[in-house]
């Protein structure tokens, strides 16, 4: 019976089995909130992008924007400018922020693009690799949640 039980799992999971290795993008895990408010500080350096002043994005920087834009249900077509960009947030999202960060781990020397905005209280955001506008992790209102292909993490509370 338990040879039986295993195959069917086998059969009807086997995703369960072949879970995505996300070793490489744990340490997005330091974005989300914890009791240690030295976390982020301690695991990236960070160069930021206000974008709501910016005067240049290049065109995967403005795909990741737009990634984040149609996410978050701010557009229902991606903007074709910067200032298309800017005037969305001047205008529709003028109480709200919108940030390009470079993030680079101490730890790994990696490098992350995280487009975030802040229409309430806390940020939502995407993590993508930045030479691909791979999504690598995204944040609903402080949860980190990391992506692989269609399986994604849950980042523990800390």
């Amino acid at each position: 019976m338990r040879h039986f039980i295993l195959a069917l799992t086998l059969i009807t999971s086997p995703a369960a089995f072949a879970k995505a290795d996300f070793s490489k993008t744990l340490e997005l895990c330091a974005l989300q909130v914890s009791e240690d408010p030295d976390a982020y500080d301690k695991v990236f350096s960070e160069t930021v992008i206000y974008v709501n002043k910016a005067s240049s994005l290049t065109a995967l920087e403005l795909e990741m924007v737009n990634k984040h834009l149609l996410e978050q249900e701010y557009v229902v077509a991606p903007l074709k400018t910067l200032a298309e960009v800017k005037e969305l947030f001047a205008t529709e999202q003028r109480y709200n922020d919108l940030y390009l960060i470079t993030m680079t781990s101490k730890n790994t020397g990696r490098v992350f693009a995280y487009v975030k905005s802040y229409p309430g209280d806390n940020p939502y955001g995407l993590v993508f690799n930045p030479a691909t506008a791979e999504l690598l992790a995204y944040n609903q209102d402080d949860n980190i949640t990391l992506v692989k292909g269609s399986e994604t993490y849950a980042c523990p509370w800390q």
